[in-house]
């Protein structure tokens, strides 16, 4: 498992996950990544302000990986993932399933280094030119290996 350690943009973080931390009164506290052979979990924990608790969203989703050879963007070597969400378990437990095939909301990311350390990825860029590692930053995501997730998620109060 994967913890989000450092992100560019918001938009970078609505291109992977639902978005409810935009909602009033919702903050997002900390976002988990679960790998497996061709299987994605996604776990964020939003941080509802007032008197009520953490809640924790799971989107779960297929991937298919195909590498890039120096022909990606800025001439670097990696791999496209392109995530297919297919159910998310709201915070009450519920999981909601996608259903029809227009339901399935599919989400492309560039991988440019991952080991069992650390994966750092990027949202494609809009125009699918220049180096997405120059600039700002603003579509790169960095996370980092997350030794017990059990653990953290007691801690945040959302297991």
């Amino acid at each position: 498992s994967y913890r989000l350690a450092w992100v560019g943009s918001d938009s970078a973080i609505c291109h992977v996950g639902t978005s409810l931390h935009k909602l009033p009164l919702a903050r997002l506290q900390e976002m988990y990544l679960l790998l497996g052979y061709g299987r994605w979990e996604l776990l964020e924990v939003l941080r509802l302000l007032g008197p009520f608790p953490n809640v924790r969203n799971t989107l779960k989703g297929d991937i298919k990986v195909e590498k890039m050879r120096g022909g990606g963007a800025g001439g670097r070597e990696g791999a496209k993932l392109e995530i297919s969400y297919l159910s998310m378990i709201d915070g009450t437990g519920k999981e909601i399933l996608a259903g029809k095939e227009e339901n399935i909301k599919v989400v492309e990311l560039d991988v440019w280094f991952a080991n069992e350390r650390a994966i750092v990825c990027s949202a494609p860029r809009e125009d699918g030119e220049g180096d997405p590692l120059s600039g700002d930053g603003s579509d790169v995501m960095l996370f980092v290996a997350e030794d017990n997730l059990d653990e953290e998620l007691e801690k945040l109060r959302a297991a």
